[in-house]
């Protein structure tokens, strides 16, 4: 599948799948599949002295599960550029219809931590897990 390289501000760039176009409409990165509006890529960036990986992905973690019901293990993976905690999470938006499938990304690359979320459906994600994988494993800071 082609991909499309992302820089974010000066903070953090990816590649994706090509058919994500970026939503410009906040002050935020996120990318969404025109054609389907349970398909979404959106991170924030944080830069913090001192901190951990592990204290930003419990507090991130912790703000979802109001919200969404955890449906697998926390998990740790390590990029050429990054290292990542993810937990996966399903469950219905107040005041949305429909269910969706929630990847939280708690992310360390450089000194920058991101939050970035894959937002779907639970099939969607299980087809196209590889993609989402790619798109972890291109994530790096920009050089300053």
């Amino acid at each position: 599948m082609p991909t499309t390289h992302h820089t974010f501000k000066t903070i953090f760039s990816l590649d994706a799948p090509s058919l994500l176009v970026r939503n410009d409409k906040y002050d935020m990165f996120q990318l969404i599949d025109p054609d389907d509006e349970l398909a979404a890529i959106t991170a924030s960036a944080y830069e913090k002295d001192g901190g951990t990986l592990d204290e930003f992905s419990e507090f991130r973690f912790a703000g979802v599960e109001s919200v969404y019901k955890p449906v697998s293990d926390i998990q740790t993976i390590e990029t050429k550029h990054a290292i990542i905690k993810f937990q996966e999470y399903e469950g219905t938006f107040p005041d949305e219809d429909v269910p969706t499938y929630f990847v939280v990304n708690c992310i360390q690359t450089g000194d920058i931590f991101l939050s970035l979320t894959f937002v779907t459906t639970r099939e969607h994600y299980t087809d196209y897990r590889d993609q989402y994988n790619a798109v972890l494993a291109s994530i790096q800071p920009c050089a300053k």
